[in-house]
């Protein structure tokens, strides 16, 4: 038992982009790094609610990738009290997201398209002697002008930026956030992503780690909005 936190305590800044992490899952709350096994011939199963809490549910379903891979994605529904501005610059301006995604060690906005899309980066840092992770995400939003809705979604891109020295690219990432205005002071939000890339390790020791920074992470991001 002893070494099994350990390892959890050794590994846990691996797992960010599950989530991510962001938004994002580069191995610790973000990084939803998702172990890969053989699919079914039934299509993607239903959203099973794994936890619950005041405010915030978590679901996690398997979803085919091709026709010998599976990876699990995750969702959460965050109810927050705050307004559709605040939620929407929370999760977008990524000198916020470090406020609230754990264990990313840098995080800019690369370039912006336009006012709906924009090139992010993340760094997050791994302890010696695993190599840190980055990422780059094409981010593309819509907003809904007959109603106060706002998604955006997130893929991981490798193109037009070399790689840095010593650092292993997140390529197999995609996810989204909806944001929804219940009224002037609360939003609802959702956030689904599912990774790719193949484990980093074996399930009985990933499963914990990603599952407890992911909640950690949307635990953090409802109380900041809370609170801003």
């Amino acid at each position: 038992m002893r070494l099994k936190f350990k390892l959890m305590g050794i590994f846990k800044g691996h797992f960010i982009l599950i989530l991510v992490v962001a938004m994002f899952n580069s191995k610790h709350g973000s990084i939803n790094n998702i172990e890969i096994s053989e699919v079914s011939n039934n299509p993607s199963s239903r959203w099973e609610l794994t936890d619950e809490e005041e405010g915030i549910k978590f679901y996690v379903r398997w979803v085919p990738i091709s026709d010998e891979q599976k990876v699990r994605e995750r969702k959460v529904e965050i109810l927050a009290h705050t307004s559709l501005d605040n939620a929407l610059k929370m999760v977008t301006d990524m000198e916020k997201v470090r406020l609230w995604m754990s264990g990313i060690k840098k995080a800019s906005l690369l370039h912006r398209d336009s006012k709906n899309q924009w090139y992010s980066y993340a760094l997050y840092g791994l302890p010696w002697p695993f190599n840190d992770r980055e990422m780059i995400t094409l981010c593309k939003m819509k907003q809904e002008a007959a109603q106060p809705r706002i998604s955006i979604n997130m893929e991981s891109i490798d193109q037009s930026y070399p790689p840095a020295k010593g650092v292993e690219r997140l390529t197999n990432y995609k996810a989204s956030w909806e944001l929804i205005e219940i009224n002037k002071t609360l939003v609802k939000m959702t956030f689904i992503a599912r990774s790719g890339d193949p484990p980093a390790f074996p399930r009985v020791i990933q499963d914990p780690v990603i599952k407890k920074v992911f909640m950690g992470n949307m635990r953090a991001l409802k109380s900041l909005l809370e609170k801003s």
